[in-house]
């Protein structure tokens, strides 16, 4: 499961592998990877203002289906695991992969505050990205997408859909947008049709054709920032993708492919 992580000492954000949710207070901690060390981040933390905002943002709608629960109950008393309210023993205190919670000294070294290498640990390497697709997470990765698609010179949207993740269940509504995907389609003479997919989407402006007008795309935009994808159906000048007048999507995450890729 992949996740966008805000780092406070970058003033930046990185994409990393989630390994492990940590309930060891109020709001959860996430296990990530950055630069080679396993860290630990609190998904929420309050701003300048006092509010509290998102330090963790996830790409995937669902958790991975190997992944373990343990609640405050499952814990032996005195247990060196520091528990969310103990009181409740349904409480969730660790969910993740299993491997994690048997590696018990790499999880107390981190939540002493350590860094601890990747390399350190008999950790198995992990990678949620899709086979058969093409991911864009690098400013070269933006532009390969570009170059194979004749940078969507004499291109139409075929096709946009959305899907937030909230929806009527069995057990009620599910009033959560855990999904937040757009999947775009591509037509033109150049190539296969192309399928765009973006993942933990923050902004989407769709700008149709008038019903008189052209709808063939003269060229596109596709930029990676503050790991964050911006793509654009139209030119677009560095730093004005905010007053972009046309089709836009920004997201966490994108993967593409020719449909003729399929097996």
């Amino acid at each position: 499961m992949r996740v966008r992580v805000y780092a406070p000492d970058l003033d930046s954000c990185f994409c990393s592998e989630l390994y492990a949710l940590l309930y060891t207070g109020v709001f959860q901690r996430c296990l990530v990877v950055r630069d080679g060390l396993l860290r630990l981040y609190h998904q929420t933390l309050p701003d300048e203002a006092g509010e509290y905002c998102n330090q963790v943002g996830f790409i995937d709608p669902d958790f991975p289906a190997e992944w373990i629960c343990l609640q405050n109950g499952d814990l032996p008393r005195r247990y060196p695991f520091p528990q969310c309210h103990p009181e409740a023993p349904k409480g969730a205190a660790f969910y993740g992969y299993p491997w994690v919670w048997a590696d018990q000294r790499t999880l107390l070294r981190l939540l002493d505050g350590e860094a601890v290498p990747l390399t350190e640990t008999a950790y198995p390497p992990v990678c949620s990205q899709l086979p058969g697709w093409r991911y864009v997470t690098t400013p070269e990765e933006a532009e390969a997408l570009l170059h194979a698609a004749h940078g969507f010179h004499d291109t139409v949207l075929v096709s946009l859909h959305y899907v937030s993740g909230s929806e009527r269940t069995k057990e009620g509504m599910l009033c959560s947008d855990r999904a937040r995907q757009v999947t775009m389609l591509f037509h033109c003479d150049w190539t296969p049709p192309i399928e765009l997919v973006f993942e933990g989407v923050k902004a989407l402006n769709l700008r149709p054709a008038g019903t008189n007008g052209c709808s063939i795309l003269t060229e596109a935009t596709c930029r990676v920032r503050d790991a964050m994808v911006f793509f654009s159906a139209g030119w677009c000048e560095e730093g004005e993708e905010g007053t972009f007048p046309g089709t836009a999507v920004w997201a966490y995450s994108l993967r593409w492919r020719f449909l003729s890729d399929r097996s």
